[in-house]
């Protein structure tokens, strides 16, 4: 019975691992989502949501005009006025468009507890607010998303109303930051080359469960052998 315990065990793990999904929003002024004020993104509990920085070819646009931001999470009414409150409220700064190889990538995932003490906790029902300033001009340029955390087969709705649905038919375009060759978002399964990754996200804890992984399916098979 042990042996069925943990072979249940792994299994359940396993299948919990796979049912994170991950939701890619690309960060920057060409995406067309960003042009009505109700962009937002639903997530489940254990999703990751993957923002991806403004990203050129070496040399293909001058440095002061390639896209710089610093993106904040912050309340309702500082996402309705897109204006910070403090430095505390700083989440992540795309602040490298000419990064080698691939975009700079910063990872959220919408866990109820976190045991890192730069990480978030979400609750199902609530919506969350990020918003950026451009650091490439002084304009007041503002980019904002809604992220609603729904429950796990849609039928919470954050409380917050939904939006509009305006960009829905944007597709896949490559990953090359420029107004001809827009950027996909909200899409789940977006392939994406090795990024770099933030040292102040919770992408940490996609690491550590890995791990964890990585440990739990050989020492099943131990006990299994023996």
């Amino acid at each position: 019975m042990d042996l069925v315990w943990i072979v249940g065990f792994v299994v359940s793990v396993c299948a919990w691992f796979a049912s994170a999904e991950r939701h890619s929003v690309y960060w920057n002024s060409t995406n067309p989502k960003f042009l009505w004020d109700d962009y937002a993104v639903e997530v489940r509990l254990n999703d990751y949501l993957d923002i991806v920085c403004p990203h050129y070819p070496q040399g293909e646009v001058p440095l002061l005009d390639a896209e710089r931001y610093v993106l904040y999470m912050v309340e309702r009414e500082d996402y309705e006025s897109c204006k910070p409150q403090s430095y505390d409220q700083m989440r992540w700064e795309c602040g490298h468009p000419f990064a080698p190889h691939a975009p700079e990538k910063f990872s959220e995932k919408f866990q109820r507890f976190t045991p890192f003490t730069l990480g978030k906790e979400f609750r199902q029902g609530e919506s969350y607010y990020y918003i950026s300033k451009p650091l490439h001009h002084h304009g007041q340029e503002c980019l904002r998303l809604r992220v609603d955390v729904v429950a796990a087969d849609g039928s919470q709705e954050a409380r917050v109303a939904k939006g509009g649905t305006g960009g829905a038919g944007v597709g896949a375009g490559g990953g090359v930051h420029n107004p001809s060759n827009r950027l996909p978002a909200d899409d789940p399964v977006v392939n994406l080359p090795d990024v770099q990754k933030s040292v102040r996200t919770n992408s940490a804890v996609a690491a550590t469960s890995l791990s964890v992984l990585s440990l739990l399916v050989p020492f099943s098979l131990l006990l299994l052998l023996h």
